[in-house]
C-alpha cells in the first residue's frame, strides 16, 4: 500500500505519458460539464458543486503541468529547431528573425489593408479607406527598407543611406496620418468594432505597443541598420494602432465624436513618428563603420 501511494505521488509530481493524457481528457470533461451546469442547470445541486470543485482542482493541476513541462518542451523545441537551417537561423540570427517576422507582418498588413479597402467601398466609409491607405504606405516603406538593405549588402555607406531614406520616408507616413486627422475634422468619419471585438482590439493594441517598444530597444543594441529601420516601422504601426483604437473607443463609449481628443492623439502620434524619422536621419550622419565589417546590415 505504501509503495502504491508513493508511486501515485510520483506520478502526480512528475506528470508524463499516459497519466498526463488521461488527466487532460478528464479535465476537459469536468470543465465542459462545469460550464454546462453553470449555463443550463435551473438550480444548483450537490452534483453541480462537486463538478465545480473538480474543475477548479483540475485547472490548478493543469497549470502545474504546464509549468512543469515548459522547460522540457522548450529544450525539445530548441533541439528540433537546430536540426534545420531555416529554424536555426530564426533562433540564433536576430537580423534574419527580424526580416522573417517583418515579412509575415507585411503579409498580414496587406490582408488587413485590403479588408479595410473592401469594407470602405461597400460601406462608403472614408475612415476605413484612410486606414487602408496608411497601411499601404507602411507596406511600401517596409518593402523599400528590405530591398534597399538587400542591395546594399555589407556596404556600410549604402546601408547608411538606406537607413537615412527610411527616416525620410517616416515623414511621408506622418504626412499620411496628418491627412487622416484633417479628414476627420472635415467629414463625419466613424469607425466601430462589432460587439466585443473592441476589447480584443484593445488588448492586441497594447501588446503591439509593448512589443514594438521592446523590439526598438533590442534592435538598437543587436541589429543592423536595416533591422533597426524595420523595427522603427513596427513602432510607427503600433502608435497608429493606438490612435485608431482611441477613435473607435470614443465612438463606442462616448456620447459623440470627440474631435479635440482625437486631434490631440493624432498630433501626438504624428509628432512621435516624425521624431523617429528625424532621429534616424540625424543618426545616419553620426554613425561610424562597425569594427567587425558587417556593413551595419545584419
Amino acid at each position: 500500500m505504501k509503495k502504491l501511494l508513493s508511486k501515485l505521488l510520483d506520478i502526480v509530481k512528475h506528470p508524463r505519458g499516459w497519466s498526463l493524457f488521461v488527466f487532460y481528457i478528464l479535465f476537459a470533461c469536468t470543465l465542459t460539464a462545469a460550464i454546462a451546469f453553470a449555463i443550463l442547470a435551473p438550480t444548483q445541486t450537490i452534483l453541480c458543486y462537486v463538478c465545480y470543485a473538480l474543475a477548479a482542482a483540475g485547472l490548478a493541476y493543469f497549470v502545474y503541468t504546464i509549468v512543469y513541462l515548459a522547460p522540457k518542451i522548450k529544450n525539445s523545441t530548441v533541439r528540433a529547431m537546430h536540426r534545420h537551417r531555416f529554424t536555426d537561423n530564426l533562433l540564433n540570427d536576430y537580423g534574419f528573425r527580424t526580416v522573417v517576422f517583418a515579412t509575415v507582418g507585411s503579409v498580414v498588413n496587406i490582408g488587413y489593408a485590403l479588408l479595410q479597402t473592401i469594407v470602405g467601398i461597400v460601406a462608403r466609409s472614408i475612415w476605413n479607406i484612410a486606414i487602408a491607405v496608411f497601411y499601404f504606405v507602411l507596406i511600401a516603406l517596409k518593402g523599400i527598407a528590405f530591398l534597399g538593405g538587400k542591395r546594399a549588402k555589407n556596404n556600410f555607406e549604402k546601408t547608411r543611406k538606406v537607413y537615412r531614406v527610411c527616416g525620410c520616408l517616416l515623414f511621408l507616413l506622418a504626412a499620411t496620418l496628418t491627412g487622416i486627422v484633417i479628414l476627420m475634422n472635415k467629414t463625419d468619419m466613424r469607425f466601430e468594432y462589432a460587439g466585443l471585438m473592441i476589447y480584443a482590439a484593445a488588448a492586441y493594441t497594447f501588446y503591439k505597443i509593448i512589443a514594438a517598444a521592446v523590439q526598438f530597444s533590442h534592435a538598437k543594441k543587436r541589429g543592423g541598420l536595416v533591422v533597426q529601420a524595420l523595427r522603427n516601422f513596427n513602432l510607427a504601426d503600433a502608435l497608429y494602432s493606438v490612435f485608431v483604437l482611441q477613435v473607435a473607443m470614443i465612438q463606442a463609449f462616448g456620447s459623440a465624436q470627440n474631435a479635440f481628443a482625437n486631434n490631440i492623439t493624432g498630433a501626438a502620434v504624428t509628432l512621435l513618428i516624425s521624431g523617429i524619422g528625424l532621429f534616424m536621419i540625424v543618426r545616419s550622419y553620426t554613425l561610424k563603420p562597425p569594427p567587425d565589417g558587417d556593413g551595419g546590415n545584419r
